[in-house]
Protein backbone atom coordinates (compact mmCIF):
# COMPACT_ATOMS: atom_id res chain seq x y z
CA UNK A 1 0.00 0.00 0.00
CA UNK A 2 1.35 3.46 -0.90
CA UNK A 3 2.85 5.56 1.86
CA UNK A 4 0.53 8.17 3.37
CA UNK A 5 1.81 11.73 3.60
CA UNK A 6 1.09 14.14 6.44
CA UNK A 7 0.19 17.38 4.65
CA UNK A 8 -0.24 19.62 7.69
CA UNK A 9 -0.83 19.31 11.43
CA UNK A 10 -1.08 21.37 14.59
CA UNK A 11 -1.29 20.76 18.32
CA UNK A 12 -3.16 23.59 20.05
CA UNK A 13 -4.53 24.68 23.40
CA UNK A 14 -8.23 23.83 23.63
CA UNK A 15 -9.21 26.42 26.25
CA UNK A 16 -7.80 29.25 24.12
CA UNK A 17 -9.53 27.90 21.03
CA UNK A 18 -12.90 27.57 22.73
CA UNK A 19 -12.73 31.02 24.33
CA UNK A 20 -11.35 33.00 21.37
CA UNK A 21 -11.75 30.84 18.29
CA UNK A 22 -7.99 31.07 17.72
CA UNK A 23 -5.95 27.86 17.52
CA UNK A 24 -2.91 28.83 19.62
CA UNK A 25 -0.23 26.31 18.51
CA UNK A 26 1.04 25.35 21.96
CA UNK A 27 0.50 22.77 24.67
CA UNK A 28 -0.09 24.75 27.82
CA UNK A 29 1.14 23.93 31.32
CA UNK A 30 -0.07 25.85 34.37
CA UNK A 31 2.24 26.38 37.34
CA UNK A 32 5.91 25.55 37.58
CA UNK A 33 7.65 22.85 35.59
CA UNK A 34 7.65 19.90 35.78
CA UNK A 35 3.88 19.84 35.41
CA UNK A 36 1.09 18.35 33.33
CA UNK A 37 -0.59 19.53 30.15
CA UNK A 38 -3.91 21.28 29.88
CA UNK A 39 -6.35 19.72 27.37
CA UNK A 40 -5.09 20.10 23.83
CA UNK A 41 -6.30 19.31 20.34
CA UNK A 42 -4.49 17.75 17.41
CA UNK A 43 -5.68 18.52 13.89
CA UNK A 44 -3.97 16.81 10.98
CA UNK A 45 -4.45 16.38 7.25
CA UNK A 46 -3.35 13.21 5.42
CA UNK A 47 -3.09 12.40 1.73
CA UNK A 48 -2.72 8.83 0.49
CA UNK A 49 -4.23 5.81 -1.19
CA UNK A 50 -7.84 4.98 -0.43
CA UNK A 51 -8.24 2.66 2.51
CA UNK A 52 -8.37 2.22 6.26
CA UNK A 53 -5.24 2.86 8.31
CA UNK A 54 -4.37 2.33 11.97
CA UNK A 55 -3.21 5.65 13.40
CA UNK A 56 -1.03 6.17 16.47
CA UNK A 57 0.22 9.59 17.61
CA UNK A 58 3.35 9.90 19.77
CA UNK A 59 4.61 12.94 21.69
CA UNK A 60 8.37 12.98 22.27
CA UNK A 61 10.23 15.28 24.66
CA UNK A 62 13.49 17.12 23.79
CA UNK A 63 15.54 14.15 25.04
CA UNK A 64 13.78 11.76 22.67
CA UNK A 65 11.67 10.11 25.38
CA UNK A 66 8.07 9.18 24.51
CA UNK A 67 5.85 10.95 27.06
CA UNK A 68 2.47 10.23 25.47
CA UNK A 69 1.11 7.72 22.98
CA UNK A 70 -2.45 7.68 21.72
CA UNK A 71 -4.51 4.49 21.66
CA UNK A 72 -4.67 3.02 18.14
CA UNK A 73 -7.52 4.39 16.07
CA UNK A 74 -8.61 3.71 12.51
CA UNK A 75 -8.85 6.51 9.96
CA UNK A 76 -10.40 6.26 6.51
CA UNK A 77 -8.73 8.00 3.55
CA UNK A 78 -10.71 8.72 0.40
CA UNK A 79 -7.82 8.40 -2.05
CA UNK A 80 -4.70 10.10 -3.33
CA UNK A 81 -6.66 12.93 -4.96
CA UNK A 82 -8.06 14.03 -1.58
CA UNK A 83 -6.70 15.64 1.57
CA UNK A 84 -8.51 14.25 4.62
CA UNK A 85 -8.79 16.22 7.89
CA UNK A 86 -8.99 14.50 11.28
CA UNK A 87 -9.37 15.98 14.75
CA UNK A 88 -8.49 14.56 18.15
CA UNK A 89 -9.04 15.98 21.64
CA UNK A 90 -6.54 14.97 24.32
CA UNK A 91 -7.82 15.28 27.89
CA UNK A 92 -5.09 13.21 29.53
CA UNK A 93 -2.64 15.09 31.75
CA UNK A 94 0.59 14.51 29.89
CA UNK A 95 3.71 14.98 32.07
CA UNK A 96 5.84 17.90 30.81
CA UNK A 97 9.28 18.47 32.35
CA UNK A 98 10.75 20.95 29.86
CA UNK A 99 9.45 23.91 27.91
CA UNK A 100 11.91 23.25 25.09
CA UNK A 101 10.58 22.15 21.71
CA UNK A 102 8.86 18.73 21.66
CA UNK A 103 7.98 16.58 18.64
CA UNK A 104 4.69 15.01 17.63
CA UNK A 105 5.09 11.95 15.41
CA UNK A 106 2.28 10.53 13.27
CA UNK A 107 2.25 6.76 12.56
CA UNK A 108 -0.09 5.09 10.06
CA UNK A 109 0.06 1.29 9.89
CA UNK A 110 3.31 1.43 11.85
CA UNK A 111 5.07 3.79 9.41
CA UNK A 112 5.90 7.43 10.06
CA UNK A 113 3.66 9.66 7.93
CA UNK A 114 5.22 12.84 9.29
CA UNK A 115 6.22 14.84 12.34
CA UNK A 116 5.87 18.42 13.56
CA UNK A 117 7.46 20.56 16.28
CA UNK A 118 5.33 21.21 19.36
CA UNK A 119 5.82 24.28 21.51
CA UNK A 120 5.21 24.29 25.26
CA UNK A 121 3.72 27.37 26.91
CA UNK A 122 4.35 27.51 30.64
CA UNK A 123 3.62 31.18 31.44
CA UNK A 124 3.86 30.71 35.21
CA UNK A 125 7.16 28.83 35.10
CA UNK A 126 10.36 30.64 35.99
CA UNK A 127 12.45 27.87 34.42
CA UNK A 128 10.85 28.41 30.99
CA UNK A 129 11.63 32.13 30.76
CA UNK A 130 14.57 31.72 28.39
CA UNK A 131 13.13 28.99 26.21
CA UNK A 132 10.88 31.28 24.15
CA UNK A 133 13.98 33.27 23.21
CA UNK A 134 15.69 30.09 22.04
CA UNK A 135 12.64 28.95 20.06
CA UNK A 136 12.26 32.41 18.53
CA UNK A 137 15.93 32.53 17.55
CA UNK A 138 15.58 29.17 15.79
CA UNK A 139 12.37 30.18 14.00
CA UNK A 140 13.84 33.51 12.88
CA UNK A 141 16.84 31.72 11.35
CA UNK A 142 14.44 29.76 9.14
CA UNK A 143 12.31 32.77 8.18
CA UNK A 144 12.84 36.06 6.40
CA UNK A 145 9.97 38.23 7.69
CA UNK A 146 8.80 39.14 11.19
CA UNK A 147 5.94 41.36 12.29
CA UNK A 148 6.59 44.40 14.47
CA UNK A 149 3.91 46.07 16.60
CA UNK A 150 4.81 49.75 16.86
CA UNK A 151 3.08 52.23 19.22
CA UNK A 152 2.09 55.47 17.53
CA UNK A 153 1.91 59.05 18.89
CA UNK A 154 -1.91 59.01 18.84
CA UNK A 155 -1.98 56.01 21.21
CA UNK A 156 -2.73 53.40 18.56
CA UNK A 157 -0.48 50.48 17.63
CA UNK A 158 0.27 49.42 14.08
CA UNK A 159 1.63 46.06 12.91
CA UNK A 160 4.09 45.97 10.02
CA UNK A 161 6.02 43.16 8.32
CA UNK A 162 9.78 43.65 8.14
CA UNK A 163 12.74 41.82 6.68
CA UNK A 164 15.68 41.69 9.05
CA UNK A 165 19.30 40.84 9.68
CA UNK A 166 19.69 38.40 12.56
CA UNK A 167 22.66 38.39 14.90
CA UNK A 168 22.00 35.78 17.60
CA UNK A 169 18.81 36.82 19.36
CA UNK A 170 19.05 40.41 18.11
CA UNK A 171 17.35 41.67 14.96
CA UNK A 172 18.38 44.64 12.85
CA UNK A 173 15.89 46.27 10.47
CA UNK A 174 16.55 48.85 7.77
CA UNK A 175 13.80 51.45 7.72
CA UNK A 176 13.23 54.47 5.53
CA UNK A 177 11.04 55.81 2.79
CA UNK A 178 13.15 54.13 0.09
CA UNK A 179 13.16 50.76 1.86
CA UNK A 180 10.46 49.69 4.33
CA UNK A 181 8.06 51.94 6.18
CA UNK A 182 8.07 51.30 9.93
CA UNK A 183 6.49 54.49 11.28
CA UNK A 184 7.71 55.77 14.66
CA UNK A 185 9.88 52.70 15.26
CA UNK A 186 13.00 54.55 16.37
CA UNK A 187 11.00 56.86 18.64
CA UNK A 188 9.92 54.00 20.91
CA UNK A 189 11.91 52.45 23.73
CA UNK A 190 10.15 49.10 23.36
CA UNK A 191 8.24 47.38 20.55
CA UNK A 192 6.80 43.88 20.16
CA UNK A 193 8.13 41.40 17.61
CA UNK A 194 5.74 38.62 16.59
CA UNK A 195 7.62 35.45 15.63
CA UNK A 196 6.07 32.87 13.33
CA UNK A 197 7.23 29.35 12.58
CA UNK A 198 7.59 28.29 8.94
CA UNK A 199 7.24 24.66 10.08
CA UNK A 200 3.73 25.01 11.48
CA UNK A 201 2.78 28.28 9.76
CA UNK A 202 1.64 29.88 13.00
CA UNK A 203 2.76 32.33 15.67
CA UNK A 204 4.96 30.80 18.36
CA UNK A 205 5.44 33.85 20.53
CA UNK A 206 5.73 37.59 21.01
CA UNK A 207 8.91 39.28 22.19
CA UNK A 208 9.15 42.68 23.84
CA UNK A 209 12.29 44.24 22.37
CA UNK A 210 14.39 47.24 23.35
CA UNK A 211 14.94 49.67 20.48
CA UNK A 212 18.30 51.23 19.55
CA UNK A 213 19.22 53.23 16.48
CA UNK A 214 22.62 52.25 15.09
CA UNK A 215 24.67 55.46 15.00
CA UNK A 216 28.18 54.07 14.51
CA UNK A 217 29.21 54.14 10.84
CA UNK A 218 31.23 50.91 11.02
CA UNK A 219 28.35 49.02 12.65
CA UNK A 220 25.91 50.48 10.12
CA UNK A 221 28.11 49.33 7.24
CA UNK A 222 28.46 45.83 8.72
CA UNK A 223 24.71 45.32 9.17
CA UNK A 224 23.89 46.88 5.81
CA UNK A 225 26.35 44.57 4.06
CA UNK A 226 24.70 41.58 5.70
CA UNK A 227 21.35 42.97 4.61
CA UNK A 228 22.32 42.63 0.97
CA UNK A 229 22.14 38.86 1.44
CA UNK A 230 18.88 39.00 3.39
CA UNK A 231 16.77 41.48 1.43
CA UNK A 232 14.95 39.72 -1.39
CA UNK A 233 14.52 41.22 -4.86
CA UNK A 234 16.71 44.28 -4.39
CA UNK A 235 15.98 46.63 -7.30
CA UNK A 236 19.45 48.22 -7.25
CA UNK A 237 21.72 45.40 -6.07
CA UNK A 238 24.90 46.51 -4.28
CA UNK A 239 23.96 50.13 -4.89
CA UNK A 240 21.42 49.69 -2.09
CA UNK A 241 24.23 50.27 0.41
CA UNK A 242 24.61 53.89 -0.67
CA UNK A 243 20.84 54.35 -0.81
CA UNK A 244 20.46 53.05 2.72
CA UNK A 245 23.23 55.36 3.97
CA UNK A 246 21.53 58.38 2.44
CA UNK A 247 17.90 57.70 3.23
CA UNK A 248 17.53 54.98 5.90
CA UNK A 249 18.22 54.07 9.49
CA UNK A 250 19.33 50.74 10.89
CA UNK A 251 17.45 49.89 14.09
CA UNK A 252 18.46 47.18 16.55
CA UNK A 253 15.74 45.17 18.35
CA UNK A 254 16.95 43.29 21.41
CA UNK A 255 14.54 40.87 23.14
CA UNK A 256 14.11 41.39 26.84
CA UNK A 257 15.15 38.31 28.83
Amino acid sequence: MARVQLMSAMAFDIDKHESTGVADPVIRVLGELPGTSQPFGINRVYKGSQGTYEEVLVLVDPDGTVIWESPPRYVELRGAMFEDLFRRRVEERVPITSSAEHTLVFYLDGQIAGRIPVFIDAPESVTSAGVLLEAAETALKKGSICWIRIPQPDGSTISRPAWYVQQGQKLFVVKGETEQELPNLERNDVVTVVVKSKDIKATIGELDCDVRVVEDDAEFDKIAALGLGTRLNLPDGDAALQRWKQHCKVVELTPRG
